[in-house]
């Protein structure tokens, strides 16, 4: 009788609470999902080569995962919050969960101990969830949106600790109206107020503008709206229901066709945001389409700032100023240009009382210049700086809109929550030193990946404007929190904006607008399969026949160019041949543990596939990094002995145990990643954007000879948290994850091709599910809506 594939019993690890990676986490004591995710193993034995329980510990992003540009100007804060008691409130009005939206609420930790928050999510109409977290220390956290309130939800966020210094901003991902494209990001604001500014306004063609309110009080709030316009102020009112949150479409309030700025009052203290979204016809012809919000501005003053600007091709920057007042104002301008680009620049602009007037940039200082604009006023006054782009950079081509609200004075100390380095992202710094002396400055990265970064110190010339590429100077897929801390000097002015290839990074929203389908669009033929042909028998009762597994192998053949075994011995040894006759490559397995004897005889067989070139690429173990089971040099010296033989030699083990095993990855001809969004929780709508957040760690520590070797979603089984087993879901995601593969060249190997009835009593329910053939070898009907014959 052929030997039998081992069992393993993995050791049982607990996540702790900790922060996420940038698109994924499961807090398990917590059941709620954010971007940085793990999920327990499985204490039950089970067959080593095909049960797939990988913990994932940390993924990249934010993200990580869209099919669009963004650029979110973000503001940051300069002070630490008001407090209440002794906890700290942060708030956010706007969020929106419904389809083609993901929203996340980034956290960073700049204190030496680990903090916890509270975050209360209250709904539009009243209801509520709640839930805790854990930042670590020096770190920065985030909280998938979507994963803890559901979906289809208009929620506002109330996050509150005892740790004061916390920074804390909301990054959302969208497809707005099924084609509008992007991303916007704000500060959460410090406190309530009766009274919220807002200078930006545009009702014209292809904009759609609203107004967010939170109102947290246990009475309702009445609302009242002064809208200045270029030719005067116009009043609208409403109402948000206690414990609530409303939003209010500021076309259907103020009418089409209006530039406004906005004076908004409550009878209650509340929050307000203000999202627009945009199809815009660009200066040079193009048009661009996203969306950008900020949040809304508790007073005016007599002087406001902005660090980042430009005139350069591909940007359009304008300011629009508002006067709530009822007496004419002057406002003043002096626009900086960045090294070399020519002296400040100087202009008045009238503001006529209760009016709002737009100042396009580029007439005012020319075309292609990098500027920072300090405005002043004796009268107390706001602005914003929107700002439309399309231009390209090192390879990536970007699209969208930012918008900020000026600071009304420069800052020793300021934090930005959000971050990203990863693939098809770009995050960059702007500088401003407004005083008459050289400043310096101290820039300290947060990261979830590796905690708190090694802190670099700059200088700024007096009266000059620096710009510092955080890709290169944070490093490479990260999610990043930054401090920027003055340390000689009188102040200095930061903003940080973030831009991403939308034809290049699959948005974990990208999806949204097809929520609806209950298949995908076909997506075609497979680039590699994981094999087993153990459909209902238990390998550990007998073995297959041979005119079977030739049978099952000739059956995917007509649909994956690669085929992946797990073992070397018995039937397994006779799977190359039988796939080369299909007319498929193969990826060969051995089946090794913690037994050393029966590791010696298959590490032998699979070396002597390796060198009678039966098989095309060498898989030595699977999880066996994951389960404990051998040390490292042991396994570096199984992997030797097989790469001997002259053919691509690596083993197969979860995504993050590659990250913390640098030798072995060296050792390895091909870096096999494990990625399982279902096991960590993840929901489908964001499980393609998590492998490829993960896929993006692991490339950037390995480069080009990372394959994700095994990858998949059951079509059955129990609920993990926000994951939905199921054929609907399962070829969602096949179909979206194939797409993300083929469009970035990304080799893989799908889990896996049959049903494996056997399967239930060590995985739970889900583990007689992975196929995309049922245990009767039948094609399922969902699946054959996705793959196409090759």
């Amino acid at each position: 009788m052929a030997k039998q594939l081992q069992l393993k019993t993995p050791s049982r690890r607990y996540p702790e609470c900790r922060m996420l990676s940038g698109a994924t986490d499961t807090l398990l004591e917590m059941n709620l999902l954010a971007r940085d995710t793990r999920k327990p193993g499985n204490d039950q034995d089970k067959p080593r080569a095909r049960s797939r329980i990988a913990m994932g510990r940390r993924a990249a992003a934010v993200a990580v995962v869209l099919a669009v540009v963004l650029a979110a100007s973000i503001g940051g804060f300069a002070a630490a919050p008001a407090s209440a008691g002794s906890r700290t409130n942060w708030y956010f009005a706007e969020g929106y969960t419904g389809g083609g939206f993901q929203e996340y609420i980034c956290i960073a930790n700049p204190d030496a101990t680990a903090a916890t928050v509270s975050g209360e999510f209250l709904f539009n109409g009243g209801g509520s969830v709640s839930r805790s977290f854990t930042i670590n220390a020096q770190s920065r956290f985030t909280i998938d949106v979507n994963s803890v309130v559901g979906a289809g939800k208009e929620v506002s966020a109330v996050m509150t600790s005892d740790h004061p210094d916390l920074a804390t901003e909301r990054p959302i991902y969208f497809n707005y109206s099924g084609g509008l494209v992007g991303s916007h990001c704000v500060t959460a604001a410090p406190a309530l107020s009766r009274t919220w500014y807002f200078a930006e306004g545009y009702t014209g063609p292809g904009f759609d503008e609203y107004v967010c309110v939170l109102n947290p009080n246990p009475s309702a709030a009445s609302l009242t709206f002064k809208f200045q316009t270029v030719t005067g102020q116009e009043v609208r009112g409403g109402e948000v229901p206690a414990m609530s949150r409303a939003t209010f479409k500021v076309n259907d309030l103020l009418g089409a066709n209006r530039e406004s700025s906005l004076a908004l009052s409550s009878s209650q203290p509340v929050v307000a945001e203000r999202p627009m979204y945009f199809s815009y016809t660009s200066s040079w012809g193009a048009t661009l389409t996203g969306g950008h919000c900020v949040m809304g501005a508790t007073g005016l003053s007599g002087s406001r700032f902005f660090a980042e600007g430009t005139t350069r091709a591909g940007f359009d920057e304008w300011l629009t100023l508002q006067n709530p007042g009822t007496c004419a104002i002057t406002v003043s301008a002096t626009y900086q240009m960045g090294t070399g680009q020519g002296a400040p620049v100087t202009r008045a602009y009238q503001v006529g009382a209760l009016q709002r007037r737009t100042v396009p940039v580029a007439l005012e200082v020319g075309r292609g210049k990098d500027v920072s604009v300090l405005l002043s006023s004796s009268a107390p006054f706001l602005a914003e700086r929107p700002m439309y782009y399309g231009f390209s950079h090192s390879g990536l081509d970007f699209q969208g809109a930012s918008c900020a609200l000026g600071s009304p004075a420069a800052s020793t100390d300021k934090y930005f929550a959000e971050g990203y380095t990863g693939q098809f992202f770009e995050q960059w710094l702007c500088l401003q030193n407004t005083s008459t002396s050289d400043a310096a400055v101290e820039i300290t990265y947060m990261t979830q990946e590796r905690g708190a970064l090694g802190a670099k110190t700059i200088t700024i010339g007096a009266g000059q404007r620096v710009t510092v590429f955080v890709n290169d100077d944070a490093g490479p897929n990260l999610q990043v929190s930054t401090r920027v801390r003055v340390v000689k000097g009188t102040g200095v002015m930061s903003e940080s904006s973030i831009y991403f290839d939308k034809t290049r990074w699959p948005m974990p929203c990208s999806s949204g607008a097809q929520s609806a389908k209950t298949v995908p669009v076909p997506a075609g033929s497979l680039y590699g399969l994981c094999f087993s042909p153990y459909l209902v028998q238990d390998p550990s009762q007998g073995v297959v026949a041979t005119s079977t597994v030739s049978s099952l192998i000739t059956g995917v053949a007509k649909y994956s160019g690669w085929i992946r075994t797990f073992g070397s011995e018995g039937e397994w040894g006779e799977m190359p041949a039988q796939a080369r006759s299909a007319g498929m490559q193969v990826a060969g397995g051995c089946d090794i543990y913690t037994d050393l004897g029966r590791n010696a005889s298959e590490v032998a067989a699979l070396t002597a596939q390796a060198r009678s070139r039966q098989i095309d690429m060498a898989v030595v173990g699977d999880e066996v990094l994951l389960g404990n089971a051998l040390p490292e040099d042991q396994m570096i010296s199984y992997i030797n002995q097989v790469k001997a033989a002259g053919i691509p030699t690596g083993t197969s083990d979860s995504w993050d145990e590659w990250l913390s095993h640098p030798r072995l990855m060296a050792a390895c001809d091909v870096i096999l990643i494990n990625v399982y969004p279902y096991w960590e929780g993840c929901s489908v709508e964001t499980a393609v954007g998590r492998v490829a957040d993960y896929y993006r760690q692991v490339k950037a520590a390995a480069g080009n000879k990372t394959v994700i070797i095994e990858t998949g979603w059951p079509t059955g089984g129990e609920v993990k948290e926000s994951a939905v087993p199921g054929a609907a879901n399962a070829a969602r995601f096949l179909s979206e994850f194939m797409w993300w593969a083929n469009s970035s060249a990304v080799p893989y190997f799908y889990f896996e091709a049959y049903d494996e009835l056997w399967k239930a009593s060590r995985e739970g329910a889900c583990g007689r599910y992975w196929g995309l053939w049922d245990e009767n070898a039948r094609l399922k009907p969902e699946i054959a809506a996705v793959l196409k014959p090759r």
